[in-house]
């Protein structure tokens, strides 16, 4: 959202609104140019910054009316280079909020550098009208501020490393797996030269799933998540709550060629804001098993069989006692027994000595 001053072209309207920039002394020279000074930097349309694109043609006045976008060319109707398209468009996409003037400026005058450049050097000759010069680049750059200057530096390097086309994939993890369970699944931006692209907003939308929200730690559905400055990827925890989780991402890349705004005034400047950008997206998905089942397992104890011949002398005892008698009797068991046989047959020996005689004895006939 850059542009410059209209210079030489016929009266602006009253209500022309600048945005962030550097003024230049003295404006550049061409016929009928009846300003002293050159804008370099933004307007205000609509309540929105944008950048000028067609050199020396009216400022847009702050109401002004602009038809349907339709592709950025240059001043001369010829259409841009792939690369400079390109870079245009990633510009556009990383620079049309700034709230920096040095960067307002460095883009306003890369803008017209592509767009209103010389095609031939007769173009440059100051006796030209608003609708034939071509915007001397060195010239402006000249005038700008120390920090302004190295801003063009900055964004001309940045759009070179960083140009689209983009891409973007999202990576699931190898191993399998399980529904409740996370996993660690990744996601990239890259660049036209394959290259991790740092600092894009990245809509990340789960189906069948839920994830852990960087920010708040909370487990979501969806959520913007910034690749790293350095572009590395990006780990997100997944939690499959299906057997088919999948991942989206969706971010705005840079597009192919630009779109511009045609003012209907065609003696106005064309407009640029967000015509630099396309919607880029990736997916990933998986299966997912449900969770193991637990098993309760149940152990019955069987006692002991009671033995079918018991000793004589012997009763049945309870359960717990009776797995003793299928025991082979042991010598001190043998021992005890006779011991006992011994004292028992002892007992009853004197237990008939002394019963009385007449016990004893036959039966006897009374005499009479």
């Amino acid at each position: 959202m850059t542009g410059l001053l209209l210079v030489g072209a016929p009266t602006a309207s009253a209500d022309v609104r600048i945005g962030l920039g550097h003024e230049t002394r003295p404006a550049q020279p061409y016929a009928n140019n009846p300003d002293a000074a050159d804008w370099i930097g933004s307007y205000v349309v609509g309540g929105d910054q944008v950048w000028c694109v067609q050199f020396a043609y009216l400022a847009p006045d702050t109401n002004e009316q602009y038809q349907p976008g339709q592709q950025l060319r240059t001043k001369w109707g010829t259409p841009l280079p792939a690369d400079v398209a390109s870079d245009i468009s990633y510009l556009l996409l990383r620079y049309a909020d700034t709230d920096s003037a040095d960067e307002a400026a460095a883009l306003a005058h890369l803008l017209h550098s592509w767009t209103s450049g010389p095609q031939n050097p007769a173009q440059l000759d100051p006796s030209n009208d608003f609708r034939h010069i071509a915007y001397d680049a060195p010239f402006h750059l000249a005038k700008l501020p120390a920090g302004a200057k190295a801003a063009v530096a900055a964004l001309t390097e940045d759009a070179a490393a960083n140009r689209g086309p983009w891409t973007a994939s999202v990576a699931a993890p190898d191993g399998a797996q399980t529904i409740g369970t996370p996993g660690e699944w990744t996601f990239e931006v890259l660049n036209a030269a394959g290259s991790g692209v740092g600092a894009v907003p990245v809509t990340v939308t789960a189906a069948g799933a839920t994830f852990t929200d960087p920010t708040t730690g909370e487990q979501v559905g969806t959520a913007t998540i910034p690749t790293p400055e350095d572009g590395a990827p990006v780990t997100v925890e997944v939690t499959p709550t299906s057997e088919a989780p999948e991942v989206e991402v969706t971010l705005a890349a840079p597009a192919a060629v630009p779109v511009v705004r045609q003012a209907v005034d065609v003696d106005t400047q064309r407009v640029v804001s967000t015509g630099g950008e396309e919607e880029l997206v990736a997916a990933g998905d998986t299966t997912a098993s449900p969770p193991p089942t637990t098993t309760t397992v149940t152990t019955t104890t069987t006692p002991p069989e009671v033995p079918s011949t018991i000793p004589a002398g012997e009763s049945p005892r309870p359960a717990a006692a009776q797995a003793a008698l299928t025991d082979t009797p042991t010598s001190s068991s043998l021992i005890l027994l006779g011991i006992v046989a011994v004292v028992a047959a002892v007992f009853v020996a004197l237990l008939l000595a002394h019963l009385p005689s007449s016990r004893r004895g036959g039966r006897h006939l009374r005499r009479r």
